[in-house]
Order: C-alpha cells, then sequence, then structure tokens
C-alpha cells in the first residue's frame, strides 16, 4: 500500500471554479426540496478523496446530511488496509463513515470485474435512504474507458452511451459530478489541497480489460487526440438521446404485443422486424430487473423461441432468467427449480408444508380455503405423473384436458401439487 501526501504544486489553476462546476452538476439537475443527504462511493483512491472533498463542502453549503461507503471488496492483501485508511480519512474530516465487507464467488465464466462492480454497487444501493443523493467519482477520461470497453464487448447503443451524468433511482439519485473533470483536475485539486490517498496497484495491471484501455489504447489515442475525452464524452451524450428514443418505441411496442394474465406478462411479437424485436426483448429484460442479453443470445431467442417448432415448448436459458414460449406467447421467469416428480409430501394435520425447492410456503387455512371446506387429517400432496382424474361440477374430467383447457404451460403443470384426501384428488393448487 502506498499513501501520498501531495506537494502543494499549481500554476494554471482555478479551485473554485472546478468546485462551481461540481456544485452546478448537482444542483442544475436535482430541486433541493427532492434530498437531505449525500452518499459518497469512497475508495480511498485519489478520485473517491477528491469527490468526498467536494461533496463535503457542498454538504456544509446547503445544510445536508453527508456518509461516506467504503466496499472492501477482500480481493487485494492490502484491502484492511485500505479500509483503515478510509476510516482514518472520514474521521479527520468529519463525515460518517459506512464500511461493508463483501464475499465475491465466481461461477464459471464470470469476469471478477463486472462480478465486483455488481456486488459493490448492490451494497451501496442498499445504504441508499430516500431523499439521497449518491455519489460516485467517474470523470471525463473514464467516460472514455467505459465507451471503448463496451464496443469491444460489442455493446449496443445503450451500453455505447457509457455513463449518464444522473440517473434517478426510486426516490433518490445517483450523479457523477466529476464527468466535466478531466484527471489533472482531479490531480490539481488532490495537490492544492494536500490530501492524502492510496494507490491501488491492481490499477496497474493490464489484465483486466479496463486497465488495459486506460494504461495502453488511451494514452495512444491521446497522441493523436488531445481532447478525445471532450469528444467521446460529447459522442456519449448524443447517443443517450438515441436511446431514449428507442426506449419510447419499445414501451409502444411492449404495450401493444404484451398481455397480462394471473399477473404474468406474455408477449407475442412475431409481427415485428428483427432491429424492433431485440429492442423490445431488451426492454422486457431490463424491466425485469435481469442482465442485458447478448447479440448471441437475442439471435438465439429471435430464432429458437419465438419462431422456432410450433408443436414443440422451445426456451432460452441462461445463468439469470428462461424465455420460454407456450401456444404463441412467451414468458420470462428465473430459472426453474430441479424438483422429484414422485416425491410425496405429507402435509401434516393442522401444519404448514414448506417445499423449499419450489419456494412452497402453505398453511392450513390455505388449504381449506383452497378446498371450500375443514379438513381433519392428514393431506398427501403429489405431482403429476398421467391418467388422473379430478371431479369438477360433480363430474369426472381428466387433468390432462382440465390443464390443455385452462391453458397451462407444460413446464408449470410439472410442478403443480396435486392435493389428495383419502386417496383421491380433491384439488390442484397452481
Amino acid at each position: 500500500m502506498d499513501i501520498f501526501k501531495s506537494k502543494m504544486e499549481t500554476s494554471d489553476f482555478d479551485f473554485e471554479n472546478l468546485f462551481l462546476i461540481f456544485e452546478e452538476s448537482i444542483i442544475n439537475n436535482v430541486d433541493e426540496d427532492h434530498y437531505d443527504n449525500f452518499l459518497v462511493a469512497y475508495s480511498g483512491g485519489i478520485d473517491s478523496t477528491a469527490l468526498l472533498y467536494f461533496s463535503k463542502k457542498i454538504a456544509i453549503k446547503y445544510n445536508k446530511k453527508i456518509r461516506a461507503i467504503h466496499i472492501n471488496h477482500n480481493l487485494n492483501k492490502d484491502s484492511n488496509n485500505w479500509e483503515n485508511h478510509c476510516i482514518n480519512f472520514c474521521k479527520k474530516i468529519g463525515v460518517e463513515l459506512i464500511c461493508k465487507n463483501l464475499n465475491i464467488i465466481l461461477d464459471k465464466g464470470d469476469s471478477i470485474e463486472e462480478k465486483a462492480r455488481e456486488a459493490r454497487y448492490t451494497s451501496i444501493y442498499e445504504e441508499m435512504h430516500k431523499k439521497t443523493i449518491m455519489m460516485t467519482a467517474h470523470h471525463s477520461e473514464d467516460q472514455s474507458e467505459t465507451l471503448l470497453y463496451q464496443l469491444f464487448r460489442g455493446a449496443g447503443v445503450k451500453g455505447l452511451s457509457a455513463m449518464p451524468l444522473i440517473k434517478e433511482i426510486n426516490s433518490s439519485y445517483h450523479i457523477r459530478p466529476l464527468l466535466r473533470f478531466n484527471k489533472k483536475n482531479i490531480e490539481d485539486v488532490i495537490t492544492y489541497n494536500e490530501l492524502n490517498f492510496i494507490n491501488d496497484y491492481s490499477n496497474d495491471d493490464i489484465n483486466f480489460s479496463r486497465n488495459f484501455i486506460r494504461k495502453k489504447i488511451l494514452p495512444t489515442i491521446k497522441e493523436r487526440w488531445p481532447n478525445y475525452s471532450e469528444t467521446i464524452s460529447r459522442s456519449a451524450s448524443i447517443l443517450s438521446e438515441s436511446i431514449k428514443l428507442n426506449e419510447d418505441l419499445a414501451k409502444i411496442d411492449f404495450k401493444k404485443y404484451s398481455h397480462k394474465d394471473k399477473n404474468k406478462i406474455y408477449l407475442d411479437v412475431k409481427e415485428l422486424e428483427a432491429y424492433r424485436f431485440n429492442n423490445v426483448i431488451r426492454f422486457w429484460v431490463e424491466e425485469n430487473n435481469f442482465r442485458m442479453p447478448s447479440f448471441d443470445q437475442l439471435l438465439s431467442i429471435y430464432k429458437n423461441v419465438f419462431f422456432g417448432g410450433y408443436d414443440k415448448t422451445p426456451f432460452f436459458s441462461c445463468a439469470e432468467y428462461e424465455i420460454r414460449r407456450f401456444n404463441n406467447y412467451v414468458e420470462i421467469m428465473k430459472p426453474l427449480k430441479k424438483h422429484d416428480p414422485s416425491k410425496v409430501y405429507v402435509w401434516e394435520f393442522k401444519k404448514s408444508l414448506v417445499i423449499s425447492n419450489l419456494s412452497v410456503n402453505l398453511t392450513w387455512q390455505d388449504l381449506e380455503q383452497r378446498l371450500g371446506f375443514k379438513v381433519n387429517k392428514n393431506v398427501e400432496v403429489k405431482f403429476r405423473k398421467t391418467g388422473e382424474n379430478i371431479k369438477i361440477n360433480n363430474s369426472n374430467k381428466s387433468l390432462k384436458d382440465f390443464m390443455r383447457e385452462n391453458k397451462i404451460p407444460p413446464w408449470e403443470r410439472e410442478r403443480i401439487l396435486l392435493i389428495y384426501i383419502d386417496k383421491e384428488l380433491k384439488a390442484i393448487w397452481d
């Protein structure tokens, strides 16, 4: 770990003007009545140190509460030392600090960069109160880095728009007030105010994609185009406008081709051309708080799910969600959990029935409400096999016909609970 104390070496530097730019990034975008506290993401590095210093001054000026949050990823041998530095610095400037420790578990194919980022933001968002402005220390060169990173990943328009200045989250806001700053501006702020910061040497490891872009690609670009960060930021802003148009179109298409049934949203967009299909699928996935599908995934969804064999029930599956088709409609859901279809559960008299792998937790009252009469003995719960019959309106009907008539998708038929009393099928629990 390296902790630096900068010496005062400034020439053409106007601290007050930079502070004004920082201030305007906040007050020009959020009405003062809409927030009462700041939450600053603070790693202890040079960028977040400048951010925290400015934020403290803003909090004092506008009489707002301020907290900082430090995320210890536990990925570096100096992680605890960095945390201690953050604790000491926040004590020195009089800012409450929240420290959170992460235990990041990687699945096959996961990127440590992406996984850490997701876990970090999840932890930060958990600490956001109502009417909070949460701030991160991204600057204009980070914007360029992000755009190039997304470009090399094959991202769409949304990815290439990089990072917005402000993002509304429920009744709070995520703001990046340093986006109009370059790295030199930040270094000058640190030097001028003689602020201590830590140097995370992992930022020099070019095995990480973002570091490679920062260390190897951007310096070469800067030689030819010295003002590249401002130009790229302008392009990202233009792309943001395109995103809004895409989102508006997606909402129109989604409203036209979707319908709701039993609290589930179904989609039928076969009439759409491929580019509009991709647009509305991305919207649908995002609305369900899942990760955006890649180009190859979109192609698979388009070919195999929406236009696959109509005598089958095609589906697309990834780690976070599944998209399944039944008849002409498609449903998005979390991956189906495995279960044992031969399993028989005894629902003990007046106790709850818990089937954890299917997220089932039912009370005896639930049972009697479903049946419409009192039950005074144990009940058996099974899954469908073949040949079952159920009495409906005093007449027997095959369970197969009942499910088909009620348009129950095949993947749900396999998981529907069958309620037996004295060996007789009395109800189904969908």
